[in-house]
């Protein structure tokens, strides 16, 4: 039986608040080392990104010297 199998025959006629403590219990369960790409630490192209979008803001805000 596949996820969406199980989703519509067990998940979906729960009520509202169960479903909700139920996907509470499944986030909780998911360390956050385990998503991808997880690190506490910027990489370069972070740091770029941000400066990118920083620089867009403060000039969309009229605050950027220029």
């Amino acid at each position: 039986m596949g996820i969406e199998q199980i989703y519509e025959k067990t998940i979906r006629p729960l009520p509202a608040g169960e479903r909700l403590r139920l996907a509470r219990l499944i986030l909780d369960g998911i360390p956050a080392e385990s998503v991808a790409d997880f690190s506490d630490e910027w990489s370069d192209e972070d740091l770029r990104d941000l400066s990118v979008a920083s620089l867009s803001r403060a000039d969309a805000l009229g605050l950027a010297d220029g």
